[in-house]
């Protein structure tokens, strides 16, 4: 089958952006489990932790086996990004705190928060993923990121194939998951040059309830071209995802254990507002995603190269609730509350809530508002460095990340037409909240130095922050700026190869977090009483690796500063639409973290391996901290982290030839606490997951390949809460089925 005449004009365009290096590894190429030979403690994810998720999940799953770990979605297909939890080493990406890094192939993803940021599993499908690098404590001096205290994700796209080739694949599960996946790919373009056009397209509903219980609906394509010259190599890629997600909602401990199936969302549309208020449907997720990057390395010198790597970032977002109520303001246009009312006589006018007994009686209808807060997001950026040989036993390296960020956000408010009927709303809102920017200029020079002396190599660097942000209010024309710097931070780190199979490292570095733009819609003056976050990571290892034994074992320290958290005042009744329930961003006291981080694979023959992974992890607040000021201590020096887990493990057996491959893997997670007094205890609770795959060249005929794969996550129906914020969290999901069939033509 021809294809070329699409990719020519693919190239073309993605010839515009650059990225990062060309490597010519093949789509199939295998990655290993033991982690890249740096100073850093790292690890990447291998084939067999891909062949056990599903199509349907999204890329996330496949880093949730590596030691020091936790993944937490709020379904097996990871379908909602309002639940997606990540914890490593104290650290977390949740609703209220982004701590670690994410780069899509060195790219920055512009921040992991909910409101304003873009993670991975939106930027990158599982069948175009390589593989997912983990740097634990820090990632390389050049990581791109504002939230890397505890280390970075860099989730890496695969090449083209080096031949023509197009791949349909039907995916099929339990909770109406389907999904329709087609790549093709363009054999050589032009001399040593490739690319692919992949198209995904995907549906399943919420695994509580039915009927109208919610869904996710997710369209996404990427493109990406690669071409290795004389003097340079380039890359191109481009992605475009647009996603609509129906949210799970959080649970209190008491409300899990009353019914451990139920998210307290509702799926019948009963006409009663203070139902209503709860129907999935109305609680959901809008996301549109374009990025574009590329890169061209060039080789200036035998001894000299430079890489520079542009990219642009354009994001539109939504997030809707159902408020129980109409609002008063005084005026549309960021107005201030008055009052609200939750019901209308005849002719439309208020009726004092007294006089009304449910919304049968005479004259009383029933009123509700369906709210939306739009977050959106654009992105220029730049990411240049030069790698020089000095001699065979000095390199050094130096480069600079340049981001310009502009992020509208604003919440307004519909009536609904009927809420007796349906949540349909007037699409013109009543009343305008707040519309807010946030622009953010970023600069991160650094500088590095690696000299080998014999079996020992040395690594010494420096880099630092520079970060500019203000905040309008778009109605008053209000600004609030500051800069949000970091000092100067190192970076040092050592390899030294006691034999051949056996290497020790480790490694010292100061990380640093911004302020979350956000942070600015308070005064300048509040933000006097906080500081930046800042951490200081310590690692040594070693890593084993003969072929067939893979091993590596770390211990670590940190030491977390500053850490900053957002505090409610005294809660609101019932969901706080209206920002009743005033709050802070504070800084609630440091982190002192330290563990040991173990992982194993070992061949036991030509077929069949093992794998396994341990961690034990003890982070605890460092000060007592009284965040609302009331005499009684929110934080306890001594109180275990929030979500913090202390001990995880993973045993994995998988199997290959060259047709079939299978995997049971049973992922250990041990009791936590989920709110800083330590008085949410979440249970320990083991998930085990099942593959099962089969894969059949074809020698002439339509076909050149056909397979087809069987996943059953959560096998034994394990029943356990995963993460979420303080008091409120989310309910692993239940067993599910799906089964992809793929074929190659």
């Amino acid at each position: 089958m021809k294809i070329k005449a699409v990719f020519q004009l693919t190239a073309l365009a993605s010839a515009v952006f650059a990225a990062s290096t060309f490597a010519a590894e093949n789509v199939t190429e295998e990655i290993i489990a033991v982690g890249q030979p740096i100073a850093q403690a790292n690890n990447v994810t291998d084939d067999s932790m891909k062949e056990q998720q599903s199509a349907m999940t999204s890329v996330f799953a496949s880093v949730d086996n590596l030691p020091g770990i936790s993944i937490s979605e709020g379904d097996t297909f990871g379908s909602d990004d309002w639940s997606t939890t990540v914890s490593m080493r104290g650290y977390s990406i949740n609703l209220n705190e982004q701590q670690l890094g994410m780069t899509v192939d060195g790219i920055p993803n512009g921040g992991s928060n909910y409101g304003g940021g873009t993670k991975a599993n939106r930027l990158l499908d599982g069948e175009n993923m390589q593989g997912i690098e983990v740097y634990q404590g820090s990632g390389a001096i050049s990581s791109a990121s504002l939230d890397a205290l505890g280390g970075v994700f860099n989730f890496v796209s695969n090449d083209p194939m080096r031949e023509e080739n197009v791949r349909v694949a039907l995916t099929n599960g339990d909770y109406n998951a389907r999904r329709y996946f087609v790549r093709a790919d363009s054999g050589e373009l032009m001399a040593n040059t490739f690319g692919y056009v992949s198209m995904s397209d995907s549906y399943n509903n919420r695994w509580i309830g039915d009927g109208s219980n919610g869904n996710t609906r997710r369209q996404h394509i990427e493109a990406k071209v690669v071409s290795e010259q004389k003097n340079m190599n380039m890359m191109g890629r481009i992605v475009f995802d647009n996603a609509e997600e129906d949210n799970y909602n959080g649970v209190s401990i008491a409300q899990f254990e009353q019914n451990p199936e139920w998210d307290r969302l509702t799926w019948q549309w009963t006409g009663d507002p203070v139902i209503d208020q709860n129907y999935a449907e109305a609680w959901s997720t809008l996301r549109k995603n374009l990025m574009a990057y590329g890169s061209v390395e060039f080789f200036a010198t035998e001894n000299l190269t430079v890489t520079l790597k542009p990219y642009y970032h354009w994001m539109k977002g939504r997030g809707d609730w159902i408020p129980p109520y109409l609002v008063n303001t005084t005026g549309k246009n960021g107005g201030a509350y008055v009052d609200r009312y939750t019901y209308v006589d005849d002719s439309g006018n208020p009726v004092a809530d007294g006089s009304c007994v449910g919304s049968a009686s005479a004259g009383c209808n029933p009123v509700s508002s369906y709210r939306h807060t739009h977050y959106d997001k654009e992105r220029f950026g730049l990411l240049t460095d030069a790698d020089l040989i000095i001699s065979d036993a000095n390199k050094a390296k130096a480069g600079i990340w340049i981001e310009d960020s502009h992020r509208p956000e604003s919440r307004d408010w519909h009536e609904v037409l009927d809420s007796r009927v349906y949540h349909y709303n007037d699409f013109e809102p009543y009343w305008i909240q707040y519309k807010n920017t946030f622009d953010t200029f970023t600069v991160m020079p650094y500088v590095q130095d690696t000299m080998t002396l014999g079996d020992l190599e040395v690594t010494l660097g420096v880099k630092k922050y520079f970060v500019d942000m203000e905040y309008t209010n778009e109605f008053t024309g209000d600004k609030v700026s500051t800069d949000s710097n970091s000092d100067i931070l190192p970076q040092a780190g050592f390899i030294y190869n006691l034999t051949p199979e056996l290497e020790l490292h480790g490694s010292y570095a100061d990380n640093f977090a911004a302020f979350r733009d956000e942070m600015l819609t308070g005064s300048k003056e509040s933000l006097k009483e906080v500081e930046p976050e800042k951490s200081t990571n310590v690692d040594l290892g070693l890593r084993y690796n003969t072929g067939a034994t893979q091993a590596t074992v770390a211990i670590y320290q940190v030491d977390f500063a500053n850490r900053i958290t957002y505090i409610s005042g005294a809660a609101a009744a019932g969901i706080d639409y209206l920002n009743e329930a005033s709050g802070a961003y504070l800084n609630v006291g440091g982190i002192d973290s330290y563990g040991i981080e173990t992982s194993v694979r070992q061949m036991l023959t030509t077929n069949w391996d093992v794998y396994a992974s341990y961690t034990y992890n003890n982070s605890e607040y460092k000060k007592d901290v009284d965040t609302d000021g009331d005499g009684n201590l929110d934080v306890v020096g001594g109180n275990k982290v929030a979500a913090s887990v202390k001990n995880l493990a993973v045993l994995s057996l998988n199997y290959s030839n060259e047709r079939y491959h299978s995997s049971l893997s049973t992922k250990y997670t041990g009791s936590r606490y989920g709110d800083f007094a330590n008085a949410d205890q979440l249970d320990a609770y083991a998930v085990v997951d099942f593959s099962l795959g089969y894969a059949k060249e074809v020698d002439g005929g339509l076909f050149k390949r056909a397979a087809i794969d069987l996943v059953i996550n959560n096998l034994l129906d394990e029943s356990y809460l995963g993460g979420g914020i303080e008091g409120s969290y989310f309910i692993g999901a239940a067993r599910t089925a799906s089964a992809t069939l793929a074929l190659d033509f």
